[in-house]
């Protein structure tokens, strides 16, 4: 936990620093986010559709602040590097919360009690996401955000950032109190496999990337269409993580498609 929050404090004292070096010849932007997040976990079936897009989805929101490099509002004449003129970092903070159920064919199989185990296991996380992302746009920023060309619309960009999340997941079973035997699934069977399934919540770190675009407003806005994918450096954002179980391959991760608002304070 103290090296996650090392690595946070240093995220956040080089924002401060790059702002503090480029408040001459930079701008700002601050606004807020929000969208569905599709939660690819241990709950359902690897490759099937409900269990990685279309059943475990949630919803996110969040605020964001951005750094820009430049000051392209009123300075937009005053041209200056490839760097300033098409990258950006945002800073984010945002919250996410999910139910998850078990989806597949394993899932649908009522021919024994093991299918009825998964239908019943039902579980629900929390998240909240603390980092930045770098984003580098194809249209010239300053071309952009001056609104000189009016012609000039969309400013689409790709993103890779880190984040610092704080988990909550919780486990729940219709056939009773699942820590108890027999109640989960084999293989997350508390009373077999301790470290299996437990609902602590706890810190990870994750990695982005995303692709997005950006949607003149108003002579001070914008609107922000994004996809990003999420992935954790953890496997018990679920609550679950069996493993000795060889299909227990990867850690958790989701997709978030989230639109926002962004309004330029200079």
């Amino acid at each position: 936990m103290n090296k996650i929050f090392k690595i946070e404090t240093l995220i956040f004292s080089c924002l401060f620093m790059v702002n503090i070096f480029a408040q001459d010849e930079s701008s700002h932007e601050i606004g807020f986010i929000s969208g569905s997040a599709s939660f690819t976990t241990d709950y359902g079936e690897r490759n099937n559709f409900q269990s990685n897009v279309g059943g475990n989805v949630g919803f996110g929101f969040g605020a964001v602040y951005y750094l820009n490099f430049t000051d392209y509002r009123y300075r937009w004449n005053q041209r200056t590097n490839y760097w300033a003129e098409h990258f950006r970092v945002r800073a984010e903070l945002s919250y996410m919360s999910a139910k998850l159920d078990h989806f597949g064919q394993w899932a649908e199989d009522y021919t024994g009690d093991l299918g009825g185990k998964l239908r019943a296991h039902h579980g629900k996380t929390y998240l909240l996401n603390v980092g930045a992302q770098l984003e580098f746009h194809w249209v010239d920023i300053v071309d952009f955000g001056s609104r000189r060309i009016p012609d000039l619309q969309w400013s689409p960009y790709l993103s890779g950032g880190v984040f610092v999340d704080f988990y909550n997941p919780s486990i729940y079973s219709d056939l009773g109190d699942w820590r108890d035997e027999g109640i989960l699934y084999p293989k997350w069977d508390p009373t077999k496999y301790p470290d299996a399934a437990r609902v602590t919540p706890g810190i990870t770190m994750s990695a982005t990337l995303g692709v997005g675009t950006r949607k003149k407003l108003g002579y001070y806005s914008d609107l922000l269409i994004e996809s990003r994918w999420q992935y954790f450096f953890s496997n018990y954002v679920d609550g679950l993580n069996a493993r000795q179980a060889p299909e227990n391959k990867y850690n958790d991760w989701l997709l978030w498609i989230h639109v926002g608002y962004i309004y330029y304070l200079n």
